[in-house]
Order: structure tokens, then sequence, then C-alpha cells
């Protein structure tokens, strides 16, 4: 599925757990803010599968378009040259001029103007791994639930892993679900909708891709998974099946918000 089909289908299965299950929503305006919340976190979640993928809508909000990308591995490579090529030019020059000498000190300046272009360049391996250890040492420092462990270790081998791998396990599905709905069962209310809403979003994903070419597969035996091949990404198919899962999104909003009136009253 592409980002649209996977965000309908996020959406529904948010949807259809707070019909499903009333009591998350609690009552007033606590049970519209949960509820929105629950839905909003689905959406997130039906697309944080697919940070694995370098050009994934979820891979674009972390990183700079593929053009600037380019242009700045390019202007690294120029600007690291330069320094090098000054680093050592102060060593095989003779008695430098003043002007010559100035030139020469300002070599760690193109080597980190190089550096910072380079870091900008994979901007999204950067925040990934970055925020992995921000999460790992948050667990070290504060003792934190093992979840930020298991988040921190996760987002630190995303550069690395290919796409519809490890991420689009069942198993990986299953560690996050079990390490957020324990976490949640800690904290409860807001904690508890937003965990809530981002593990159905993930398991929705994982059950759009099933429909595709590609399936997914299990971590421990690669060789078994699931791909029924119904529709090719993006086609005719996938977009009707987006347009079903948006209707059946409003009409469950519709019996939350007025449940005297709404269809699905009527039809019980």
């Amino acid at each position: 599925m592409n980002k649209k089909g996977h965000v309908a289908l996020a959406v529904a299965a948010g949807s259809a757990v707070l019909w499903a299950a009333p009591a998350l929503t609690g009552s007033a305006v606590q049970g519209v803010v949960s509820s929105v919340l629950v839905v909003a976190l689905a959406a997130i979640g039906g697309l944080a599968p697919d940070l694995d993928h370098k050009t994934s809508t979820a891979s674009q909000m972390i990183q700079l378009s593929a053009k600037r990308r380019h242009m700045l591995q390019k202007l690294s490579l120029g600007l690291l040259l330069i320094g090098a090529l000054l680093y050592i030019g102060r060593f095989m020059w003779g008695p430098p001029s003043d002007m010559v000498s100035i030139l020469f000190k300002s070599a760690p300046l193109w080597l980190g103007a190089g550096a910072l272009s380079w870091a900008f360049a994979r901007l999204r391996s950067i925040v990934l791994i970055g925020a992995g250890a921000l999460l790992l040492a948050a667990y070290n420092l504060y003792d934190w639930h093992w979840i930020a462990a298991f988040g921190g270790a996760s987002l630190m081998i995303l550069p690395l892993v290919k796409h519809r791998g490890i991420i689009h396990t069942p198993e990986f599905a299953a560690a996050l679900t079990i390490g957020l709905l324990s976490l949640s069962g800690q904290h409860g209310g807001t904690v508890q909708a937003l965990a809530l809403g981002f593990v159905t979003g993930w398991w929705a994903h994982l059950a759009g891709d099933c429909f595709g070419r590609e399936g997914i597969h299990s971590l421990f035996l690669p060789r078994v998974g699931i791909a029924m091949k119904l529709f090719s990404n993006g086609g005719a198919t996938e977009r009707w099946i987006a347009r079903i899962c948006w209707a059946g999104s409003v009409v469950i909003w519709i019996n939350l918000l007025t449940p005297s009136a709404s269809i699905i009253h009527h039809l019980i």
C-alpha cells in the first residue's frame, strides 16, 4: 500500500477500536480528546513502519528532498577536499605570506563546513540514530520502561536495515505492542490512548501490506509470510479500499458522536 491507503486503513482501524471499546473514550470533552488521540496516533502508526524506507512519507518528514541531498553531498565533497588541501599545504608550502597563512589557518573551517553539509545530506540517519541514542540513555540513566531501550535500539538500526525487513515482521509488532501497552497500563489516560492508537495503526500497516505482492514475513522464519498479491501499490483497487475505509470511519464517528441517531444504532 502507499501513503493514502495506509492512512485510510489505519484511521478506520483506530475508529473501529473506539467503537468496539467505548469505555476507552471516557466521557464528554475527555472522551472526545481521547478518541481524537487514538485515531491521530493510529494514522501516525500506520505510516511509521515505513521509516525503514529512505523515500517513504515517514522518512521524508525527517530529511531534505532528494535534490537537496544530492546537492549537499557534492558540496560536502568539495568543501572537505578544499579543507584537506589547505591543511596539507601548511606543511608543504614554504614560508607563507600573511594572506596565505590566514588561508591555511582556515582549513578547519572548510572541513567543518564539509562535515556539516555531509550531516544535512544524511539528516534521516542522524535523526534516527540520535533519537535512538537518547532513548537508550534515558533507559539507563532514569530507569525508564524497557520499551524505551527497545525503541532506542530499533531506531538506531533503522538506517542499516532493508525495507520490509525486521520492523515489518509480526514478531517486532508483537514486542512493540506488549511494551507500549505495558507502559500505558502504568499511566492510563492520555498515555493509554496514544499507545493504543499507535499499535493499532502499526498492525493496520502490516495488514495492508499483506494484500500486496511483497507482503510481510516472519522474523524467525523468513520463508513464512503472507503476500496475497491482490492489487498493485497505488492501483485502482487500493484506491477503492481507501475510499471504503474512509466511509467506514465516517459512519463509526457518527455513531460515536451521536449514538442515538447513528446509522449503526438503527441497523442494530
